[in-house]
């Protein structure tokens, strides 16, 4: 009997359990419910209702390019499709208004965009990264010619190296272009003779104002400080702007230049230097050779070295077609077998120094395309490599300051390190390249 008691009570917690567990699963379950039954929605509940996209546009038509050599602006018009006469000669005149269309060079790009009809939208014409020059036909159909308006970015930039071989070869190595090699010569045209003085271990350094319109290079502005440091001597320059107009002067403020120039031509090499003792090459014979033989090629322009008077301009037998120039303080110049002379000069015409007087040639007795240049003191000649010429006038006392205060900013920049420093910012319709203050913002 007890036996079968304690089977119906172990029965009955059996049950009890069951239920137990019956009612927490049951539980468990609507709590899921609860909280979960939006993860799952029900099925087909995605309901897709069709939608009709449009057709894309047509794309405009663009064709672009750049002018070829020998090209002017109606046989750029004529190779493009789809250009009417009367929208050529409206794009001419058009361009006409803006720019000097005679001026078109080789390398000049431009672009022409049709609409998906064919019909005419816009040309633009580039011929440089700050002269863009647009055309348009509005709706009403009147025709429209506007220069693209461009930021320009205006830099300090310190340019330094080293000689190896020549000053062009050592810029190309800084990715410099020609362009600033000549302007640096140029400064120093009465101090050194680039031809001859280089040497292997020279050391340069310029501060100059470079221009870009976003990461492209536009052109150099003025060298505002030059230097070049040789075995024997440094030179330096500073420009600093004067109500004559500006020049270079050294750090004490003597100008750099001088009554007379190095070289009477641009950078260029010497063939054979001032001696009383030369092979002629034609005649034979050793003679004495009173003058310097610079070889250039032919037709390069040859500038009076100093202001003057023409007092020869004509054929001198040996010397081919030559100019000789009367000086101050009893120097006379001589430039023999010249190509051709400068049109308009003659005896008597007033010179100016670096006024182009001629052009090189190999007139006369000579071998090749060169310039025979001569310099005579009282008639006596003289070496004019070695020949040491007068400054011109220093800065005026009222000047000194202001100088000594640029060249101060000049120098604080330069102890920076800093290679390259933005100066200021404008819009190529406010102003033009060069017309912007050469001083750093503050």
């Amino acid at each position: 009997m007890k036996f079968l008691k304690d089977k119906i009570y172990l029965n009955s917690k059996k049950k009890l359990f069951f239920y137990i567990f019956l009612s927490a699963i049951i539980l468990l379950g609507g709590v899921w419910f609860i909280f979960f039954r939006h993860y799952y929605p029900p099925e087909n509940s995605l309901v897709i209702y069709p939608f009709d996209f449009p057709p894309s546009p047509p794309l405009p038509q663009i064709f672009s390019g750049q002018v070829e050599r020998g090209e002017n602006l109606s046989a750029v018009l004529k190779k493009l499709p789809k250009l009417s006469p009367t929208e050529m000669e409206a794009i001419c005149q058009q361009l006409k208004k803006m720019t000097n269309l005679r001026r078109l060079k080789p390398g000049d790009s431009f672009q022409l965009q049709l609409n998906w009809e064919g019909k005419f939208v816009k040309f633009s014409l580039t011929t440089s990264p700050v002269d863009i020059f647009e055309v348009t036909l509005d709706k009403s159909g009147k025709w429209i010619g506007e220069k693209k308006d461009v930021l320009i970015d205006k830099y300090w930039t310190q340019v330094s190296g080293e000689i190896t071989s020549n000053l062009f070869s050592a810029m190309n190595d800084l990715q410099e272009e020609d362009q600033l090699v000549l302007d640096f010569v140029d400064i120093f045209a009465a101090e050194i003779d680039f031809h001859s003085d280089p040497q292997p271990n020279d050391r340069f350094q310029i501060i100059v104002e470079k221009y870009y319109t976003g990461k492209t290079f536009v052109k150099y502005g003025r060298i505002l400080y030059a230097a070049y440091q040789n075995r024997s001597r440094k030179v330096e320059a500073i420009y600093f702007p004067t109500s004559g107009g500006g020049g270079y002067y050294t750090p004490q403020g003597e100008s750099l230049n001088k009554a007379f120039l190095k070289s009477p031509l641009k950078f260029t090499r010497i063939s054979s230097t001032y001696t009383s003792r030369r092979h002629h090459p034609i005649l034979g014979g050793f003679r004495p050779h009173y003058g310097v033989d610079y070889a250039a090629p032919l037709g390069a322009p040859v500038w009076a070295v100093a202001d003057g008077v023409v007092s020869f301009c004509g054929w001198n037998k040996g010397y081919g077609n030559q100019v000789v120039i009367n000086h101050s303080r009893g120097y006379k110049t001589m430039y023999g077998h010249l190509s051709r002379f400068a049109p308009g000069l003659k005896k008597g015409k007033k010179v100016r120094q670096k006024e182009v007087i001629g052009y090189v040639g190999s007139t006369g007795l000579s071998t090749g395309p060169h310039l025979d240049f001569r310099l005579l003191k009282n008639n006596v000649f003289r070496n004019p490599l070695k020949e040491i010429s007068p400054r011109a006038a220093p800065l005026p006392p009222q000047q000194i300051a202001p100088f000594k205060e640029f060249k101060k900013s000049l120098e604080q920049w330069l102890a920076t390190g800093e290679k390259n420093r933005l100066i200021t910012s404008f819009s190529s319709r406010e102003r033009k390249i060069g017309d912007a203050r050469s001083y750093p913002k503050s």
